[in-house]
């Protein structure tokens, strides 16, 4: 079995999830995750009465998302030379979507919480006082030395 990964670069989650807007990718993405093994262009067209045509663009555009990994197997048993050529076929990707709008950063929230509890500890200083003034610096540190 050989696995095909999207061969666009990456995009941000909220491309996926723009792509699944779309009711009829949606049914498609939902039957390709509900099944036991990969599935290919036309038992997905049947099971959800679509053309074959319309399937395959679906499934391409969520595979193109990194929804959906396409692998390619001979469904006949038969191999070697003559035995036609490997099935496309889809099933749902390993690849987590999470979005958050506007985007959170809840790790740098979190160090700077941890080092003003410390830094309160040591000096005796209230900690929301010791907060504020490490996030106004790393705010100046990362706005740069140009937008002081």
């Amino acid at each position: 079995m050989f696995v095909e990964h999207s061969k666009e670069a990456p995009r941000p989650d909220v491309s996926a999830v723009a792509a699944l807007d779309e009711p009829t990718r949606r049914r498609l993405y939902n039957h390709v995750v509900r099944q036991p093994g990969p599935v290919s262009r036309d038992e997905a067209a049947e099971a959800l009465g679509l053309a074959r045509q319309t399937a395959a663009f679906h499934l391409d555009r969520l595979a193109d998302e990194s929804l959906l990994d396409v692998v390619y197997e001979r469904r006949s048993g038969r191999t070697g030379p003559g035995a036609g050529r490997p099935a496309k076929l889809y099933r749902r990707s390993a690849r987590q979507v999470a979005v958050t709008i506007p985007e959170r950063h809840y790790e740098l929230a979190g160090r700077l919480l941890a080092q003003a509890l410390e830094e309160s500890e040591s000096t005796g200083e209230p900690v929301r006082p010791v907060l504020h003034r490490k996030a106004r610096e790393l705010g100046t540190r990362l706005a740069g030395p140009d937008q002081a």
